[in-house]
């Protein structure tokens, strides 16, 4: 039965479906994001060092979740693409073998970050911090711990996004989000009853919010009430199912992984020019991000649709979804950009209000905003792929855009212009990126259904 928040794909129009699909993704992604700046903003109090912990063990942390991420989308492409087939049956059978195989991962995931730790950090940060390596072990065990709740979550709302949902997966972040907001600097600064856990306390009011999101998950997917109700006899192991959860999955999830451990690497060239930096780079990026929200939201709602155009058949209908989204992306951005290049001082300043810091801040966001709108455009047409279970593609764009584009080229700058080289390089990549991407969409055979 169709609940209010889901949108039918196959029967609005392609512009209104774009819209109520991705405004809540918009939301959600935000909220995602300033769920990591209230972090940050808590423990930019404690000082440059321990903001700087949290920033250089966020690409570990992330080459983790990116396999949370990874699977769910090989959810979003098999179950998306049933939905457009109309086969309700194997909607509830892929969704459940869905779950089993992120859980299994996540729990393994787990266990072996936590048991690298000490070898991980130390690779990352270099012999000229080592001040910050106790505050980023204490952050990086702690987060960790939490990670098989975010499959739980992410699997949860790929398939009700899948399915036309895309507002399930907006109200599990604004409980995280809260409930983050208000542990955040009860934990980090000891308020009241709470213990001072310093940085250590961002991370448990991190996996707090999890918990909380991923029981609200759990009890959605076995209510009455679900769009798709999973039932125990869809989590038996069907290996059919599995294969194909695996073949799409393991692409995406690795890609994204291998990039993320790419990011590792572009932060320990950060690393080399001290804290003012780092802290310059992870104000930067998390800003960029909270810009690049409407991409991920517009990107979002394309995946779902051009699955479940590529299950009904309809391929022309998924060409102009891509067109029209990829349009109001450049345009959108466009502005934000524009008001982060212009702002870039007081943008930066309002996490720390350090004379050394705002001036390496103003100096990311001068050279990297120009290049936003067209480098954020490389996700609709990411998505695109993602939705047509062509996840071997994206894994090939997403290794090329860190190892075989942007950390050559910071490596080779920062050695010659020094940490600007860094910046420059970011430019450089995002550029390429774009147009590798399209022309993936552009001349692949994305058209030949999964189901």
């Amino acid at each position: 039965m169709r609940v209010l928040a889901q949108v039918d794909v196959l029967r609005e129009r392609i512009g209104f479906s774009i819209f109520h699909l991705a405004w809540p993704l918009i939301v959600s992604n935000s909220l995602q994001t300033i769920y990591n700046i209230v972090d940050s903003y808590f423990l930019g109090k404690l000082g440059p060092v321990q903001f700087s912990a949290s920033t250089v063990t966020w690409p570990v942390i992330f080459t983790f979740l990116s396999l949370a991420i990874g699977f769910s989308n090989a959810g979003i492409a098999i179950v998306s693409q049933n939905v457009g087939k109309g086969d309700i049956w194997e909607v509830k059978r892929s969704a459940g073998q869905l779950y089993l195989v992120t859980i299994t991962v996540g729990i393994i995931s787990t266990l072996i970050g936590i048991i690298l730790t000490r070898p991980i950090i130390s690779s990352i940060v270099v012999r000229k911090s080592p001040e910050i390596i106790p505050y980023a072990i204490s952050y990086y065990i702690v987060d960790m711990l939490g990670l098989p709740l975010v499959f739980i979550v992410n699997s949860t709302t790929s398939v009700m996004r899948a399915i036309g949902d895309s507002q399930f997966g907006m109200r599990m972040t604004l409980f995280m989000n809260i409930i983050n907001m208000i542990f955040d600097p009860l934990l980090i600064f000891g308020i009241g009853p709470f213990p001072k856990i310093g940085v250590a306390g961002a991370a448990w009011a991190t996996n707090i919010g999890r918990f909380v999101a991923a029981a609200v998950s759990i009890q959605h997917v076995f209510s009455s009430r679900a769009a798709v109700r999973v039932e125990r006899k869809d989590f038996k192991p069907d290996w059919k199912n599995i294969s194909i959860i695996l073949k799409l999955g393991l692409p995406s999830a690795l890609g994204m992984s291998i990039t993320s451990a790419g990011f590792a690497v572009v932060t320990k060239y950060v690393a080399m020019f001290g804290p003012a930096v780092i802290s310059a780079y992870g104000i930067g990026n998390r800003v960029t991000n909270l810009v690049s929200m409407v991409s991920f939201g517009l990107a979002g709602a394309v995946s779902t649709m051009v699955g479940q155009f590529v299950g009904a058949r309809r391929y022309d209908d998924a060409e102009r979804t891509v067109r029209m989204a990829f349009f109001w992306n450049v345009s959108i951005i466009g502005v934000l950009s524009l008001l982060t290049f212009i702002y870039a001082k007081e943008v930066t300043k309002f996490f720390i209000n350090d004379p050394e810091v705002i001036a390496m801040g103003n100096l990311y966001f001068k050279y990297v905003s120009f290049s936003m709108p067209i480098f954020t455009a490389y996700m609709i047409y990411n998505n695109a792929l993602i939705g047509a279970g062509k996840t071997v593609l994206t894994m090939i764009g997403d290794i090329l855009r860190l190892w075989g584009i942007r950390i050559p080229i910071i490596a080779l700058l920062a050695a010659t212009i020094g940490f600007k080289g860094i910046f420059v390089g970011m430019i450089i990549s995002n550029i390429i990126v774009f147009f590798l991407t399209y022309a993936f969409f552009r001349f692949s055979n994305w058209k030949k259904a999964l189901v």
